[in-house]
Protein backbone atom coordinates (compact mmCIF):
# COMPACT_ATOMS: atom_id res chain seq x y z
CA UNK A 1 0.00 0.00 0.00
CA UNK A 2 1.48 2.89 -1.09
CA UNK A 3 0.85 6.43 0.18
CA UNK A 4 -1.36 8.63 -2.24
CA UNK A 5 -0.32 12.41 -2.28
CA UNK A 6 -2.81 14.92 -2.82
CA UNK A 7 -2.16 18.60 -4.76
CA UNK A 8 0.49 20.13 -3.28
CA UNK A 9 0.98 17.34 -0.70
CA UNK A 10 4.69 16.74 0.15
CA UNK A 11 5.82 14.74 3.44
CA UNK A 12 7.39 16.33 5.92
CA UNK A 13 8.67 13.52 8.09
CA UNK A 14 8.28 9.44 7.28
CA UNK A 15 9.42 7.02 10.45
CA UNK A 16 8.29 4.52 12.58
CA UNK A 17 8.39 3.40 16.49
CA UNK A 18 11.95 4.10 18.62
CA UNK A 19 14.11 1.21 18.28
CA UNK A 20 13.91 0.74 21.96
CA UNK A 21 10.76 -1.20 21.98
CA UNK A 22 12.73 -3.97 19.96
CA UNK A 23 14.47 -4.30 23.45
CA UNK A 24 12.59 -6.75 24.91
CA UNK A 25 12.40 -9.35 22.14
CA UNK A 26 15.77 -9.48 21.68
CA UNK A 27 16.35 -10.31 25.17
CA UNK A 28 13.30 -13.19 25.04
CA UNK A 29 15.14 -14.58 21.65
CA UNK A 30 18.29 -14.45 23.66
CA UNK A 31 17.17 -16.05 27.04
CA UNK A 32 14.99 -18.50 24.79
CA UNK A 33 17.97 -19.99 22.53
CA UNK A 34 19.87 -20.40 25.86
CA UNK A 35 17.47 -22.20 27.64
CA UNK A 36 16.87 -24.89 24.74
CA UNK A 37 20.68 -24.98 24.38
CA UNK A 38 20.96 -25.41 28.00
CA UNK A 39 17.94 -28.07 28.06
CA UNK A 40 19.60 -29.95 25.03
CA UNK A 41 22.84 -30.45 26.25
CA UNK A 42 21.15 -31.66 29.83
CA UNK A 43 19.31 -34.04 27.86
CA UNK A 44 22.28 -35.40 26.15
CA UNK A 45 24.32 -36.16 28.77
CA UNK A 46 24.66 -39.61 30.66
CA UNK A 47 23.09 -41.14 33.22
CA UNK A 48 19.65 -39.70 32.43
CA UNK A 49 16.79 -42.07 34.38
CA UNK A 50 15.57 -44.71 32.18
CA UNK A 51 12.03 -43.42 31.77
CA UNK A 52 13.14 -40.52 30.13
CA UNK A 53 15.77 -42.11 27.85
CA UNK A 54 12.60 -44.12 26.53
CA UNK A 55 10.56 -41.10 25.89
CA UNK A 56 13.86 -38.51 24.88
CA UNK A 57 12.86 -39.38 21.07
CA UNK A 58 9.63 -37.16 21.84
CA UNK A 59 11.17 -34.75 24.69
CA UNK A 60 13.84 -33.52 22.29
CA UNK A 61 11.70 -32.68 19.51
CA UNK A 62 9.22 -30.89 21.43
CA UNK A 63 11.50 -28.81 23.67
CA UNK A 64 12.78 -27.57 19.79
CA UNK A 65 9.23 -27.28 18.72
CA UNK A 66 8.44 -25.22 21.60
CA UNK A 67 11.15 -23.24 21.51
CA UNK A 68 10.83 -22.13 17.62
CA UNK A 69 6.93 -21.11 18.16
CA UNK A 70 7.88 -18.59 21.69
CA UNK A 71 10.82 -17.11 19.49
CA UNK A 72 8.56 -16.60 16.37
CA UNK A 73 5.44 -15.08 18.84
CA UNK A 74 7.73 -13.42 21.05
CA UNK A 75 10.32 -11.75 18.57
CA UNK A 76 9.42 -12.43 15.09
CA UNK A 77 5.91 -10.83 15.00
CA UNK A 78 6.86 -8.33 17.46
CA UNK A 79 9.69 -7.46 15.12
CA UNK A 80 7.45 -7.68 11.96
CA UNK A 81 5.22 -5.59 13.69
CA UNK A 82 7.70 -2.63 14.11
CA UNK A 83 9.24 -2.89 10.67
CA UNK A 84 5.98 -2.76 8.87
CA UNK A 85 4.44 0.48 11.45
CA UNK A 86 4.98 3.94 9.57
CA UNK A 87 4.19 6.95 10.58
CA UNK A 88 3.62 10.12 8.10
CA UNK A 89 3.68 13.48 8.93
CA UNK A 90 2.87 15.49 5.60
CA UNK A 91 1.99 19.46 5.21
CA UNK A 92 -1.88 17.93 5.48
CA UNK A 93 -2.34 14.75 7.57
CA UNK A 94 -0.69 12.30 9.94
CA UNK A 95 -0.71 9.01 8.16
CA UNK A 96 -0.41 5.65 10.34
CA UNK A 97 0.60 2.59 8.29
CA UNK A 98 0.29 -0.77 9.90
CA UNK A 99 0.15 -4.47 8.84
CA UNK A 100 2.04 -7.01 8.40
CA UNK A 101 -0.25 -9.56 6.34
CA UNK A 102 -3.31 -7.41 5.94
CA UNK A 103 -2.21 -3.58 6.13
CA UNK A 104 -4.69 -1.03 7.27
CA UNK A 105 -4.05 2.69 7.09
CA UNK A 106 -5.57 5.59 9.44
CA UNK A 107 -5.56 9.16 8.11
CA UNK A 108 -5.61 12.56 10.27
CA UNK A 109 -5.75 16.00 8.90
CA UNK A 110 -4.57 18.13 10.50
CA UNK A 111 -7.03 20.65 10.75
CA UNK A 112 -8.77 18.60 13.14
CA UNK A 113 -6.10 18.07 16.13
CA UNK A 114 -7.32 20.53 18.81
CA UNK A 115 -4.38 19.82 21.28
CA UNK A 116 -1.03 17.97 21.06
CA UNK A 117 -0.30 16.19 24.38
CA UNK A 118 3.52 14.67 24.89
CA UNK A 119 3.89 11.41 27.50
CA UNK A 120 7.17 9.85 28.24
CA UNK A 121 7.81 7.26 30.85
CA UNK A 122 11.65 7.36 32.60
CA UNK A 123 13.13 4.99 30.26
CA UNK A 124 11.34 7.08 26.91
CA UNK A 125 13.39 10.16 28.20
CA UNK A 126 16.06 8.79 28.55
CA UNK A 127 16.38 8.05 24.93
CA UNK A 128 14.27 10.74 23.26
CA UNK A 129 11.14 8.87 22.66
CA UNK A 130 7.54 8.85 23.77
CA UNK A 131 3.99 9.19 22.90
CA UNK A 132 2.38 11.73 20.86
CA UNK A 133 -1.12 12.05 21.65
CA UNK A 134 -3.42 13.87 18.98
CA UNK A 135 -6.56 15.36 20.49
CA UNK A 136 -9.76 15.81 18.23
CA UNK A 137 -13.56 16.04 18.51
CA UNK A 138 -13.61 12.03 18.21
CA UNK A 139 -10.92 11.16 20.45
CA UNK A 140 -7.18 10.71 20.56
CA UNK A 141 -4.93 9.40 18.23
CA UNK A 142 -1.58 8.17 19.32
CA UNK A 143 1.76 8.15 17.52
CA UNK A 144 3.50 5.61 20.49
CA UNK A 145 6.82 5.67 20.65
CA UNK A 146 7.79 7.98 18.44
CA UNK A 147 11.22 8.58 18.75
CA UNK A 148 12.47 12.28 18.95
CA UNK A 149 8.73 12.85 20.26
CA UNK A 150 9.46 16.47 21.25
CA UNK A 151 10.98 17.41 17.38
CA UNK A 152 8.14 15.80 16.17
CA UNK A 153 5.71 17.87 18.25
CA UNK A 154 7.11 20.53 16.81
CA UNK A 155 7.07 19.74 13.02
CA UNK A 156 3.41 18.84 13.62
CA UNK A 157 2.85 22.75 15.38
CA UNK A 158 4.85 24.22 11.89
CA UNK A 159 2.27 22.10 10.02
CA UNK A 160 -0.70 23.27 11.37
CA UNK A 161 0.57 26.68 10.90
CA UNK A 162 1.12 26.31 7.48
CA UNK A 163 -2.07 25.28 6.49
CA UNK A 164 -4.18 27.69 4.34
CA UNK A 165 -6.80 29.58 6.65
CA UNK A 166 -9.45 28.60 4.04
CA UNK A 167 -8.74 25.08 4.69
CA UNK A 168 -8.93 25.93 8.87
CA UNK A 169 -11.85 27.86 8.55
CA UNK A 170 -14.24 25.62 6.18
CA UNK A 171 -13.81 27.80 2.85
CA UNK A 172 -14.38 31.24 5.21
CA UNK A 173 -10.82 33.43 3.27
CA UNK A 174 -9.95 35.54 5.82
CA UNK A 175 -6.30 36.61 4.80
CA UNK A 176 -8.72 39.37 2.73
CA UNK A 177 -10.40 42.12 5.72
CA UNK A 178 -13.59 43.75 4.16
CA UNK A 179 -14.10 46.96 4.25
CA UNK A 180 -16.88 48.45 6.27
CA UNK A 181 -18.13 51.64 6.74
CA UNK A 182 -18.93 50.93 10.59
CA UNK A 183 -19.83 54.48 11.57
CA UNK A 184 -21.97 56.62 9.42
CA UNK A 185 -22.80 60.29 10.15
CA UNK A 186 -25.26 61.35 12.72
CA UNK A 187 -28.79 60.64 11.88
CA UNK A 188 -28.23 58.10 9.13
CA UNK A 189 -28.23 54.68 8.72
CA UNK A 190 -24.68 52.20 8.20
CA UNK A 191 -26.04 52.35 4.12
CA UNK A 192 -26.72 56.08 3.93
CA UNK A 193 -30.16 56.47 4.77
CA UNK A 194 -31.84 58.62 7.05
CA UNK A 195 -33.63 57.00 10.16
CA UNK A 196 -37.31 57.01 10.38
Amino acid sequence: MRIKLGEAERVIVKTRQHRRVLTRPACLLLLLVAATGFGAGWLGRDGLPEWLEDILPIVYPSLLGLCALLILVWSVVPYARWARTWYYLTNRRVLIRTGVGARSLRELPLVLIRELIVRQTMMQRSVGAGHLVMITADGETILENAPGVHKLRELVLDAIEELPRSVMFDGVELETEQQMDWAAPEGRTPDGKPHV
